[in-house]
């Protein structure tokens, strides 16, 4: 009843809700606890005919039928039975098929019905064959028995009498059967609760052991704990120390402000890329721009916004060139890139993107609104060799052609070649052309 109780308290239906109100009908009943018009018969029944579960309903109504017997009201237990023993039938469940002919035998014979009671009761005992024990057959026998003495057929009553006490003796030996179960059960939890007092002292005695070995252990956890220290330490000193050597280098080889290689780092990687490329014939070529009236802007918009111009000019550039190529700040609003393995045209269409985007910056981000142009120079080490100081004097001299040209234009070293961006010169085309005019002549 304990557990049906549990169960009818959680958000159950359907069948499982039936079988819950059933079993907790029936411990009621084999208890002694539940009366015949106790709300949860009711309820009980509603659950499980809602599902359909007629032999439990049919389990319900014989407690019921049962209740009625007891206070000697027997017309009341043959109007339940046999209003639900057609829907029971149906199911073909030969245990309570039993016990609902049983209860009939003896609800008839109470009220005198004894031909009915009879054979009620033959058919009872018939069904409960298959039955290995069952108090159906008890009560049919008993039915059987007191018909047979009132009709003065004492041969008979004998009988019936010698096969109830059979019935009722086996009945009584599964019942006892059960309760020796029970009781071996018993015995074998007490024997068992021994044992956990057996083991409990046996385990007081690891729990000293383990005091001592946690005792250890702490000691071990501490020496751990300070090599982990002097571990940690170590390797924060030593993280500090590359984090030191790794701004040290950056300040080293970056430029501050730009984020592209200084003169002094720009310088080593330019003599070796020199070296290697002259030792493998490779192509190599050189850009050097500088930012046109770069002071005017400096003086009419403050350094703030010089400094502006410089990182947004650096970061263009870099996104038009490769990763192999060594682009540099060399002081000022002057830059400088090497690429090795590129050729002069290549180089100079490279130049000729990076003067386009310089001059597409959108200046308002720096709070103010003018005009950024660069002007360009080009060679390589075809024309100038593969010395740093010849290749970038000779890139230099050509930039500076440009600016005497007009600013804003591409110009290549030791050839009659420019490109600009003036209305109705070569600077509308991507490919480097000839300048019409004769702007150089190097």
């Amino acid at each position: 009843m304990s557990f049906a109780d549990k169960l009818l308290q959680e958000s159950i239906e359907g069948r499982t809700l039936c079988i819950a109100h059933n079993l907790k009908l029936e411990s009621l009943f084999k208890l002694k606890l539940l009366e015949e018009n106790d709300p949860q018969i009711r309820e009980g029944i509603e659950a499980c005919q809602q599902n359909n579960e007629v032999v439990m309903v049919s389990a319900i109504y014989s407690y019921l039928a049962t209740l009625y017997l007891q206070q000697n009201n027997p017309h009341q237990a043959i109007s339940i039975l046999e209003s639900n023993f057609d829907s029971l039938k149906t199911t073909k469940y030969v245990p309570y098929l039993a016990i609902f002919n049983s209860l009939l035998s003896q609800a008839h014979h109470e009220v005198g019905s004894n031909e009915q009671a009879e054979e009620y009761a033959l058919v009872a005992i018939d069904e409960a064959k298959n039955i290995n024990i069952s108090n159906s057959s008890v009560n049919a026998y008993r039915v059987l028995y007191q018909i047979a003495e009132s009709r003065g057929d004492h041969q008979m009553a004998l009988q019936y009498h010698k096969q109830y006490a059979e019935a009722d003796k086996a009945y009584l030996d599964d019942i006892k059967t059960k309760h020796l179960a029970f009781q071996l059960a018993q015995h074998q939890a007490a024997e068992q609760k021994s044992r956990i007092g057996l083991l409990d002292k046996q385990n007081n005695l690891l729990k000293i052991e383990q005091k001592l070995a946690r005792s250890e252990a702490e000691n071990n956890r501490l020496f751990i704990a300070l090599l982990i220290a002097i571990i940690t330490l170590l390797s924060f000193w030593g993280y500090k120390s590359w984090m030191t050597q790794k701004r040290l280098k950056q300040l080293a080889e970056f430029d501050a402000l730009t984020g592209v290689f200084n003169r002094g780092h720009f310088t080593q990687l330019a003599q070796s890329a020199l070296q290697y490329c002259e030792n493998s014939d490779i192509y190599l070529s050189c850009i050097l721009f500088d930012l046109d009236k770069f002071k005017t802007i400096n003086d009419s918009y403050g350094h703030a916004c010089g400094d502006w111009v410089l990182k947004r000019v650096a970061d263009v550039c870099k996104v038009q060139g490769r990763s192999n190529d060594i682009f540099a700040r060399l002081g000022g609003e002057e830059f400088c890139i090497l690429l090795p393995g590129c050729d002069l045209l290549t180089a100079t269409r490279l130049a000729e993107t990076c003067r386009k985007a310089i001059a597409q910056l959108d200046t308002s981000d720096s709070g103010a609104e003018f005009i950024i142009t660069a002007s360009f120079g080009v060679t390589d080490a075809k024309l100038s060799g593969y010395d740093l100081e010849k290749i970038t004097a000779d890139a230099d001299m050509a930039m500076y052609q440009s600016k005497h040209d007009g600013r804003n234009r591409t110009t290549v070293f030791g050839r009659a070649l420019a490109i600009d961006n003036s209305e109705g010169n070569a600077g509308g085309n991507d490919d480097v052309s000839e300048n019409r005019q004769g702007h150089l002549t190097l």
